[in-house]
């Protein structure tokens, strides 16, 4: 349980699973009220509690990925004005870029604004609404702001136990999933 206390425990394998945390990028004014992070189901709490408990007419997304959009997709049905920031120049980066061109069309069809090859320079707060201030110096007023622009793996364990990260910053594994420690292995997010 919760209660700090240190054991040791002894182990034949050991498997690390520590997944991975929002970016949180050091952006001026990133910890006002109404900004949110979108990595699990805690953060779907906490912004659907926000929405239900605050006036949300316009949303602002930064990150046009999957998940941003599918979140573009549901505050745009709940009557939001939505607008889709993303740095590259276009949206779910994975696709190729006429495919995505098909997505920009469908997304403006539905009333959604696309802010490409855009990035965000600062938040200032105003009276409950939070201004989104982009590199090209526009500045788009929301009610509420997701950031939803990749994850970081969670490795300060691994770290702590010196075990080796690879060059993004993950775990690095073999092919067997196995670390740089004999009988440590690790999975998911946190590795590469």
């Amino acid at each position: 349980g919760g209660d700090d206390k240190v054991y040791t425990e002894s182990y034949d394998r050991l498997l690390l699973s520590p997944g991975a945390t929002a970016v949180k990028p050091p952006i001026k004014g990133i910890e006002s009220d109404g900004i949110f992070t979108l990595r699990n189901v805690y953060d779907t709490d906490r912004i659907k509690e926000y929405i239900t408990t605050h006036r949300v007419r316009s949303a602002v997304i930064v990150g046009g990925g999957f998940i941003g959009l599918e979140m573009a997709e549901n505050l745009q049905a709940a009557g939001a004005k939505v607008a889709v920031v993303e740095m590259a120049p276009q949206v779910m980066a994975p696709i190729d870029f006429s495919m995505a061109q098909i997505v920009h069309e469908h997304l403006v069809s539905k009333g959604v604004e696309l802010y490409l090859g855009e990035g965000v320079v600062a938040f200032e707060s105003h009276d409950e609404r939070v201004n989104v201030v982009l590199s090209s110096q526009k500045s788009i007023p929301a009610d509420i702001v997701i950031l939803s622009i990749g994850v970081r793996p969670t490795t300060t364990l691994a770290r702590d136990a010196k075990i080796a990260l690879g060059e993004a910053g993950g775990i690095r594994v073999d092919n067997f999933m196995q670390t740089s420690v004999e009988g440590v292995y690790a999975v998911g997010d946190a590795v590469e």
